[in-house]
């Protein structure tokens, strides 16, 4: 006995930017068919007016008003996964880019602070002169300080992945229209922190294989 089987289609929903002649941009989301086909006929008619009222406003919609309209079709899955996703990724940053910069600038300053010091106690400790022509004690001074650096960094990547992860989950409940048409650019994005962190983060890996390497040599 042979049975049907249908599959439902997903259901398409539409995000609407509709672009003023005075310059301001209306964002409207979730909208069937019949309801996005019904501002399109707004603006294709004369004089005709619409209200549109969502949980903040109402706003009185003259077609005379509107220079465009752009939409962006999408469906639950979309909605459901992609969407939070995108907020989480490309949202201006909750956070900011200061607190990124300041962590790094921080770390550099505390190792130039770690080397000069570790100078400083091995002058105060024996002769100034002989810190800088001993190879030996220069070298052994030098990785010292280099230690002490590399410690540092460890802590300051720590805290980059941290201040990175709060970022993007404080993205899942930020403000990001489905159809960015139109919408206010994006200055620090959460994924642009992101990748400062992971570049710096880089670098230094670099640099402390560099300088595991030297010191090797020596």
């Amino acid at each position: 006995m042979s049975e049907n089987r249908t599959i439902a289609k997903p259901k398409v929903m539409y995000a609407l930017s509709i672009h003023m002649k005075y310059g301001e941009v209306l964002h409207i989301e979730g909208l069937t068919k019949e309801e996005k086909d019904r501002y399109f006929e707004l603006a294709r008619k004369e004089d005709a007016t619409m209200l549109v009222e969502d949980k903040a406003s109402v706003i009185h919609l003259l077609s005379r008003d509107i220079a465009k309209i752009s939409v962006k079709a999408y469906d639950e899955k979309y909605e459901r996964i992609y969407h939070p996703l995108e907020k989480m990724v490309f949202s201006e940053s909750s956070l900011g880019r200061r607190p990124f910069s300041f962590v790094i600038k921080t770390f550099l300053v505390l190792a130039i602070l770690s080397i000069i010091g570790k100078f400083g106690v091995a002058m105060i400790s024996g002769d100034i002169m002989n810190v800088f022509f001993d190879s030996e004690l220069l070298s052994a001074t030098l990785s010292q300080g280099f230690d002490l650096v590399f410690k540092i960094f460890n802590f300051t990547a720590i805290l980059l992945i941290l201040l990175s992860i709060i970022d993007i989950g404080l993205g899942y409940k930020a403000h990001y229209y489905i159809n960015q048409d139109g919408s206010d650019p994006v200055v620090y994005s959460r994924i642009s922190n992101l990748l400062v962190s992971i570049v710096f983060i880089i670098v230094v890996m670099i640099a402390k294989s560099l300088v595991s390497s030297v010191f090797l040599l020596v």
